[in-house]
């Protein structure tokens, strides 16, 4: 009889514990899904603007390709955060053509180029975006550090490409300036 109640006892603890922690799991569950689909909404419309090319949006798409949200099933892909990054660059975006200068620096998502990496942060530096002042700092410094590892050719050959693509966002003239260069 005491083996049978201690049984009991035992079965009733479980079902105590599994009652308290059941709507817990199902009330995370509930909030995971429910942060996916809204998530997934506001990924579609962001999808559908940086699609139109508008430059935030496209920053923003290469923020969450280069480091996913939690609670998303967004996957790192550096390639794609690079592309992002790019198309939101030649759009005249400043944070994007800091970050895709830093990836061509460091050979994330593209080949490692340190001349074209030098371009996107003097881009970046002489862009005069009134939210670009902090990103104006960071790739004057950048580019104070990259200017002396350039040899003197390789510093006009970025002038030119500098003048030209400059040129080129100014007119909007976005399929001027090629990614494919720069492909991994």
């Amino acid at each position: 009889m005491l083996g049978f109640l201690s049984k009991l006892l035992k079965v009733a603890l479980i079902s105590t514990l599994l009652a308290s922690i059941l709507p817990v799991a199902a009330a995370r569950h509930k909030e995971y899904g429910t942060q996916n689909y809204i998530y997934m909404g506001e990924f579609a419309k962001l999808r559908h603007k940086a699609e139109l090319g508008d430059p935030d949006a496209l920053f923003v798409l290469g923020n969450y390709y280069y480091k996913p949200p939690r609670g998303t099933n967004f996957k790192k892909d550096l390639r794609k955060s690079a592309e992002y990054y790019f198309k939101a660059s030649v759009r005249g975006n400043p944070a994007a053509q800091y970050n895709y200068a830093f990836m061509l620096s460091k050979g994330q998502g593209v080949a490692k180029n340190l001349l074209e990496s030098y371009i996107w942060f003097r881009l970046a530096a002489e862009n005069d975006s009134p939210v670009a002042k902090h990103i104006n700092h960071l790739s004057k410094n950048a580019v104070e550090v990259m200017g002396k590892q350039l040899t003197k050719v390789q510093r006009l050959l970025a002038e030119k490409k500098i003048q030209y693509y400059a040129k080129a966002i100014a007119s909007k003239r976005y399929h001027r300036i090629k990614f494919a260069n720069h492909r991994k």
